[in-house]
């Protein structure tokens, strides 16, 4: 057949398709790819063939065909398609579609009926159950059930007349990245535990920037009203989104990054971190170098590890940056599971930056405690370890199992090998038994902020502070209208510099720091605060 006949045919059936997609698989998502599969292969066979008596019911055998294949591949789906209906050659099968199509709709508008009144409306039509009976089994008196089912009928016809639109999410869904926590996780994890599927995220940024009810919601997405309160249930439970009458708010810390604003954040965080590090880092050296080394333990004595983790430390904790906020306490959610923490994802928007995004990226300061020893450690991670990002690795037991191990109580025997094991694994203990990572005498202090290290570190002077402080009201003047009014002052105070991996870059570029070995990478940027110390 000629191409440009085939085009006509492809455009005036494009829209059909997608119908009949969308009544087959109930979820805008597979509708998509069904169709998109469908148009293919109509579009390839169309090419191959000549003198077709009835295009229509050619193209709809090729659809059916197709969306048996589709069907075999999702097996296992929640989404069940509307019951199959035979065709003659000479019939129309779009019309078909369209006559289903009124029964999906239907369908859509008995979810958006109240819970009582679904219930009532699918027992009475799809299971022809009788009033009397429904009554019975619901618990209600029988002069509800008829006065329920009359407004459910009603409220039908007035959905069916008005078609409901779908929103912009429905059609062009998010997804999030950079899920995290900032604050303590509960028992059932963090923000990424909560949002592992596009559903519930795509429900959080649909009821972001403001207040909607389940019905508002759903319709945004798409999705019945049904799998929205379900999930908004559960959201406002563990407090991801906060009740406002019948009405839902999302009080997460959410970004929704552009090529533009990454350019002029990435253009301002360098200049001023290389004013910082002019100005402050002279300093911090000086004091890791003159620190009491008979107070430290320093694997073969490499000062390159010694300077990362101190500079690193000196960063997060004496230039006053937000984590360190007494203020953020203010906007932690006490969540159900144990957790204290504000909940943070970033929209996953696909474009290309003039910088290496990755260089720049680290976590938040990861402490842990022991209740068995006299111990506790601070880390982060970044892209020059070859530790995993997430902080589920980072386990309050691998500080005990080396602070045993190197105290003589961790043997390698059968009963404590796997103890031995994960740290070898882990790299805190080198193929030759040596401790790999910085130790620092805590010298009594219960905490990090008490130490005798953290405060032989230079605070930042007045110039370092004008600096941060030129530098926060910047960034916040470039984000402010990327956020609604809810989230302005949590993103004023996440406005504050974090410069840590800006700031590292700049002496890796000028050689203060050389990037570690692969032996070292293991116990970067870590520092374990304990009573006693290796080979001391």
């Amino acid at each position: 057949m000629d191409k440009e006949l085939c085009d006509r045919i492809i455009c005036e059936y494009n829209k059909k398709l997608y119908g009949f997609a969308l009544t087959k698989t109930g979820s805008i998502e597979r509708a998509e790819e069904l169709a998109a599969r469908i148009t293919l292969e109509v579009y390839s066979s169309l090419l191959k063939r000549e003198n077709i008596a009835n295009i229509s019911a050619y193209i709809y055998r090729i659809a059916q065909n197709v969306w048996a294949r589709f069907t075999d591949e999702y097996k296992n789906s929640p989404y069940c398609g509307l019951d199959d209906f035979d065709i003659e050659d000479g019939d129309d099968f779009t019309e078909r579609v369209a006559e289903s199509e009124t029964y999906a709709k239907l369908r859509l508008e008995i979810a958006y009926l109240s819970k009582l009144r679904r219930e009532i409306l699918v027992r009475h039509y799809y299971k022809s159950m009788k009033l009397s009976d429904i009554a019975k089994e619901l618990a209600i008196p029988l002069g509800t059930v008829k006065w329920h089912l009359s407004g459910a009928k009603s409220t039908l016809k007035e959905g069916m007349k008005t078609m409901r639109s779908i929103g912009k999410l429905g059609i062009d869904p998010i997804s999030f990245s950079e899920l995290g926590h900032d604050g303590r996780p509960g028992s059932k994890g963090d923000t990424a535990d909560f949002f592992s599927r596009r559903l519930t995220q795509n429900i959080a940024w649909a009821a972001y920037h403001k207040p909607l009810t389940i019905n508002e919601i759903a319709d945004e997405i798409g999705v019945s009203p049904v799998f929205v309160a379900d999930e908004v249930e559960v959201l406002e439970e563990y407090g991801f989104m906060d009740r406002l009458g019948d009405k839902y708010l999302t009080n997460m810390y959410i970004t929704d990054p552009t090529k533009e604003l990454c350019e002029a954040e990435h253009e301002l965080n360098v200049a001023y971190a290389k004013k910082v590090c002019e100005v402050y880092i002279p300093k911090v050296v000086e004091a890791l170098r003159n620190f009491d080394q008979t107070k430290l333990y320093i694997p073969d004595g490499d000062e390159n590890l010694w300077l990362w983790s101190g500079i690193m430390f000196a960063a997060s904790y004496q230039l006053n940056l937000c984590e360190q906020d007494d203020a953020l306490d203010e906007y932690r959610v006490r969540r159900k599971d144990g957790g204290n923490y504000v909940a943070f994802a970033s929209v996953d928007r696909s474009f290309d930056v003039s910088f290496d995004g990755r260089k720049y990226g680290a976590c938040g300061s990861m402490t842990r405690g022991s209740d068995k020893y006299p111990i506790f450690s601070w880390q982060v991670t970044t892209c020059y370890d070859s530790r995993e990002m997430g902080w589920r690795e980072n386990l309050w037991t691998d500080y005990e199992f080396l602070y045993e191990f190197y105290t003589g109580a961790l043997k390698k025997e059968p009963s404590q090998i796997e103890h031995y094991k994960r740290l070898r694994d882990k790299g805190y203990l080198t193929a030759d038994d040596e401790v790999n990572l910085i130790c620092v005498d805590h010298e009594g202090a219960k905490w990090l902020g008490e130490t005798p290290f953290n405060n032989s570190l230079p605070q930042a002077d007045s110039e370092v502070r004008a600096l941060l402080g030129e530098l926060s009201e910047k960034l916040y003047k470039l984000r402010e209208p990327h956020f609604p009014e809810h989230i302005r002052p949590l993103a004023k105070i996440y406005a504050r510099p974090n410069l840590r991996m800006y700031i590292i870059e700049q002496l890796v570029g000028s050689g203060v720091l050389k990037t570690p070995s692969q032996k070292r990478a293991a116990g970067l940027n870590t520092l374990l605060f304990a009573d006693r110390l290796p080979n001391k």
